[in-house]
């Protein structure tokens, strides 16, 4: 199997996603920035807010 960029982008999305991780924090964690006032200025996008949200999903690529 011939691993890409996108494959590997699709993959963390998606096992994100299956986590309960909120759509937007899985924006934030592919570069995407948030677009609306409300993600600008009100929601917390901080590198140790996701930094904590990604300890608790505990994803991992390699064990």
């Amino acid at each position: 199997m011939k691993i890409t960029i996108q494959k590997s982008r699709r993959w963390f999305a998606t096992e994100m996603s299956r986590c309960g991780v909120d759509a937007k924090y899985i924006d934030a964690f592919a570069g995407r920035t948030p677009s609306s006032v409300l993600e600008k200025h009100y929601l917390d996008y901080s590198p140790e807010r996701l930094q904590e949200i990604y300890d608790e999903v505990g994803l991992t690529v390699c064990a």
